[in-house]
């Protein structure tokens, strides 16, 4: 028989957890209950749970230690937290520990229904982001590509490059590029660009003054000349050092 979640209740208050329970189980959702840290911690190592519905006064363990205990086993498992007052501290704390919502007595039943909804909402939007292997260890979804959709992709990446559209920056070390468009490129670029701009000026300027008009005619010709006429130049300077 299908059910709207699992939950796990735990109060020792022997009036008000059978009236809990009525609620949600009128509601359509499947309720085990616990009169204690140690017999919840025990129904979550047999079973899964959608969320847990806890008294923070319950006996054996306080609320936060219960908590602790809870994350520790099933860090995936949101917490309703019923209280008879509420601090900053503790709201901080037990959120840390997987509480997604609080209820302060006496609260009513609809109230109580609308708030594991909602938690069961969350931890049903959490497992259809993940993917669960055989061995029951949750991770992400893998990414599946073929070698012919990647060189595909790669060559439509490239081809915008060569068009002028973008600008492929990729780094050696290890297997990451980063792709970004011409124009955010020439606006980041083009600082830096325009002061190797200026320094460039000042450096010509530099050799201008440094060099004789026959030294900078010969730079040129050496930059201007094809492989094949240096290598013909430095045959003749080494028969004239010969």
């Amino acid at each position: 028989m299908l059910h709207a979640g699992h939950v796990l209740l735990v109060d020792d208050a022997s009036a008000a957890r059978p009236a809990y329970a009525r609620a949600l189980t009128d509601a359509g959702f499947l309720v085990t209950k616990a009169r204690g840290g140690k017999e919840a911690l025990r129904q979550l190592e047999k079973g899964a749970f959608d969320v847990l519905l806890a008294d923070v006064r319950i006996p054996e363990k306080d609320g936060l230690a219960l908590l602790e205990d809870v994350h520790a086993l099933s860090p995936d498992l949101p917490v309703v937290v019923m209280v008879s007052e509420l601090n900053n501290q503790f709201a901080v704390d037990a959120a840390e520990l997987g509480a997604v919502q609080y209820l302060q007595k006496p609260f009513d039943q609809e109230l109580l229904r609308r708030s594991i909804r909602r938690a069961v909402r969350l931890k049903q939007a959490k497992r259809d982001r993940t993917h669960v292997d055989p061995l029951g260890r949750r991770r992400e979804a893998p990414v599946r590509m073929n070698a012919t959709k990647v060189k595909n992709q790669m060559g439509h990446v490239l081809d915008r490059v060569i068009q002028g559209e973008i600008v492929l920056i990729t780094r050696h070390e290890t297997p990451k590029a980063a792709v970004i468009p011409m124009a955010e490129f020439d606006k980041l670029s083009r600082p830096a660009g325009d002061r190797l701009g200026a320094l460039s000026s000042k450096y010509d300027a530099m050799l201008a003054r440094m060099q004789t008009a026959a030294a900078r005619q010969g730079m040129k010709a050496a930059f201007d000349a094809s492989p094949k006429q240096l290598a013909q130049a430095a045959r003749a300077f080494a028969r004239r050092r010969g």
